[in-house]
């Protein structure tokens, strides 16, 4: 059996970098406990993280962006994001208020979602971890806990 490679269009593949972009910008997450909020903010962007839920091998954070300044007409954005960290992959499990994407779609369909739904909101929240990274919109350790 040859070598497996490991093709960018393998979902698998996108929720493993996922992951390892996500410890970069978040290297305390498994430290974190449930209810606690970060955040960031860039030139153009307010970046907020809250955590959700927290198991022995799972994380759930929701993961906000507000654009400020000449921006702000932009829409806000909302993910919610799994990790696993005994799998060490991420997983947008929420995206807009829209929950549980199948891996493909027919299309049409009723909710006019892309073939490939899942795998393009999968590789949004990569780009947007991209983009933390290189703006360097990466997250303190200090956190505010919210009442539930």
């Amino acid at each position: 059996m040859g070598n497996l490679i490991r093709h960018p269009k393998n979902l698998t593949v996108v929720h493993e970098a996922n992951y390892a972009k996500t410890r970069r910008v978040l290297p305390f997450i498994e430290a974190m406990y449930c209810n606690a909020m970060i955040w960031a903010r860039t030139p153009v962007h307010r970046v907020e993280i809250r955590i959700l839920d927290v198991t022995p091998y799972t994380t759930m954070f929701s993961f906000n962006i507000d654009y400020v300044g000449e921006h702000k007409w932009l829409p806000q954005i909302h993910l919610t994001v799994r990790c696993y960290h005994d799998a060490r992959v991420a997983e947008v499990v929420n995206f807009q208020h829209h929950k549980q994407f199948h891996a493909r779609y027919s299309y049409p369909n009723p909710n006019m979602y892309q073939k490939n739904e899942k795998q393009q909101i999968n590789r949004f929240l990569g780009e947007w971890l991209d983009y933390c990274l290189r703006t360097q919109c990466t997250f303190q350790p200090y956190v505010v806990t919210l009442n539930a």
